[in-house]
């Protein structure tokens, strides 16, 4: 038998109660907050929450916010504040016992492309906290050193002034030599006196006989 046609509320009803079902499976609603970062840098992900309302809660960062938990945990700690993480590179920065759940993911490649979520596990049903985060990855540019050059002196000599310097040079060196060799030969003495001193002989004297 033919059913009767359903009236506009009967039929509306259902897919109300169907569309609150997945919102509430989904959770409190959270805008994406999207950046890039260079490749080879570092990305900063900013998550927090308050200790004094919630108490300290597990809280989980990974790439996508899952039904229950996060999709492919990167950095997780339970309501111990004890935390635990797949890789060195991803470093949690902020205070953890206070709710800061700040996230470094350390030289950035690109396949860390795409979503983030952080969700902090908060008592009750479908009241978990989650900041959900796209990340893109661009192409890391080359790190310029800025170097100020000194400036070159380009020393231009004129051949004229060089051959007068030279000359000059020339004839103070041929004077001084001419000084140093008169100095030395004026204060010679003779090679016999010379040579008797050295052989400690008694210098002959002329002798004269007066008649």
């Amino acid at each position: 038998p033919l059913r009767p046609p359903c009236s506009r509320t009967r039929c509306i009803f259902p897919s109300f109660t169907l569309l609150v079902c997945i919102c509430a499976a989904a959770g409190p609603f959270s805008p994406v907050r999207g950046f890039k970062v260079a490749e080879g840098g570092v990305a900063s992900l900013s998550c927090q929450y308050s200790v004094k309302r919630f108490g300290l809660s597990r809280v989980c960062w990974g790439r996508g916010c899952g039904t229950f938990w996060c999709n492919n945990i990167l950095v997780q700690t339970d309501e111990h504040g004890l935390i635990s993480k797949v890789a060195d590179r991803y470093r949690l920065t902020g205070d953890v016992l206070d709710g800061q759940m700040d996230l470094d993911i350390l030289n950035v490649r690109r396949t860390d492309n795409g979503p983030y979520c952080c969700r902090v596990d908060v008592d009750g049903i479908f009241n978990d906290k989650k900041v959900i985060m796209n990340l893109r990855v661009v192409k890391g540019e080359p790190n310029y050193t800025h170097t100020d050059s000194l400036p070159s002196l380009s020393l231009q000599i004129n051949v004229p002034v060089l051959s007068l310097s030279l000359s000059v040079l020339l004839v103070l060196a041929a004077t001084f030599l001419f000084l140093a060799f008169k100095r030395t030969f004026s204060s010679e003495e003779p090679p016999h006196i010379i040579y008797e001193i050295r052989m400690k002989r008694p210098v002959q004297e002329n002798i004269y006989t007066l008649d």
